[in-house]
């Protein structure tokens, strides 16, 4: 049995996760998990409620604004702010949690 051990499970879920971005750019995927325990998931794109950027474009995308720069013309958020902010959301302490993402976090 090829059974993985519970980084690569996690991430591998990140990697699902990913699969729900609605980034044009790059697709993330976030799992924050304590005790072995998920508890919550995020991926990178718009915030709740506003058009996805396959609706509006991306004007990082029509500026040719290279891969890690002039971030502030975004309108996305990060995979680990949106896992976090739905552990908030749903009342859940992240405190001493791990997080697992598909790509390495932005300074």
């Amino acid at each position: 049995m090829d059974r993985p051990d519970w980084d690569s499970y996690f991430m591998e879920i990140a990697e699902v996760v990913s699969k729900r971005s609605t980034c044009l750019r790059r697709k993330v995927g976030a799992v924050l998990v304590k005790d072995r325990q998920i508890l919550a998931t995020g991926y990178n794109g718009t915030p709740k409620g506003l058009p996805h950027c396959e609706e509006v474009g991306c004007l990082r995308e029509k500026l040719h604004v290279p891969s890690g720069q002039n971030h502030e013309l975004c309108r996305g958020i990060h995979a680990e702010q949106n896992a976090v902010i739905q552990a908030a959301v749903n009342g859940v302490s992240t405190q001493g949690a791990t997080l697992y993402c598909t790509h390495q976090p932005c300074v």
